[in-house]
């Protein structure tokens, strides 16, 4: 980090040296496009770095730690979004009164009192509304279903 500061501090000192060295000329304006471009590298040098160090923390498990209430806020307000957004999807195909509950990584649903508005259809009522549930939620989740 230090030398990265050098780094800038000098290129804006030869960067001051060189403007007031070249009068207005035509060159002047290369030498100023030559000199933002070595500016933006010397800004831009640490980002790869910082990029890399993030990847290798991730991979070896690391990354910043959260504190477990924060991890835990965060758990059940996806949990909460995700029950809701099955319910609405539930609902747009035309189940209703299906509860949807996550818990621990598994998903419990809850049909009992479930209805159908299209009766007509020749669907397996279970059948679609696990089919729905883990397309909202994830293919790769286990589903508990009760119901009918």
């Amino acid at each position: 980090m230090t030398t990265w500061l050098l780094s800038i501090a000098g290129i804006v000192v030869v960067g001051a040296l060189v403007e007031v060295l070249l009068s207005d000329s035509s060159v002047h304006k290369f030498i100023r496009s030559i000199y933002a471009f070595f500016v933006l590298f010397i800004i831009a040098q640490p980002i790869p770095g910082f990029f890399r160090s993030a990847a290798n923390s991730l991979e070896a498990g690391g990354g910043p730690a959260l504190d477990s209430g924060l991890a835990e806020l965060i758990n059940t307000q996806t949990s909460a979004a995700l029950q809701r957004n099955a319910h609405l999807a539930l609902e747009a195909a035309g189940f209703e009164g299906v509860i949807v509950t996550l818990h621990k990584g598994a998903v419990y649903v809850n049909a009992l009192g479930a209805s159908f508005k299209n009766p007509g259809a020749n669907i397996s009522m279970k059948d679609e509304i696990i089919k729905i549930v883990r397309a909202v939620i994830g293919a790769s989740v286990e589903v508990y279903y009760a119901g009918v």
